[in-house]
């Protein structure tokens, strides 16, 4: 499972994000990118001491800070199945076409000058002996 595709099916999901330096936050996912840079509302930051808190009404973590990302379970569950559903689907229409009958099979001709890969060429001699 891709981490991006699990925070995109995150979104306006509960969670709880570690920094590298120790601190937490507890909030709601609004928005991630592909660096994973995140933003959550309604959140409660803890220090890395645990011993302070402070309610936040939204934050941006910069993604190359996370340590770690915490989500419901039920939501791994959910993106794992709904991937199995997609590479299921993808495997049946791939699957669907008939053997030489689209124009990229086993049947098709082959393409570019008519050379076969890693075969001789037609008319060189190479780089042997000149004759």
């Amino acid at each position: 499972m891709l981490p991006l595709s699990l925070l995109n099916a995150a979104q306006n999901k509960p969670m709880l994000v570690e920094l590298k330096n120790g601190e937490t936050f507890n909030g709601h996912l609004v928005n991630c990118d592909n660096f994973m840079n995140i933003t959550l509302r309604e959140v409660y930051q803890t220090s890395a001491e645990g011993d302070r808190f402070w309610k936040l009404k939204e934050c941006y973590i910069r993604g190359s800070t996370i340590k770690y990302l915490r989500v419901p379970d039920t939501l791994l569950d959910a993106v794992k199945e709904e991937q199995h559903r997609a590479r299921e689907a993808g495997r049946s229409a791939r699957g669907s076409h008939v053997s030489g009958a689209g124009p990229r099979g086993r049947g098709a001709p082959p393409r570019g000058r008519g050379a076969v890969r890693g075969g001789p060429i037609r008319g060189a001699r190479g780089r042997g002996r000149g004759m």
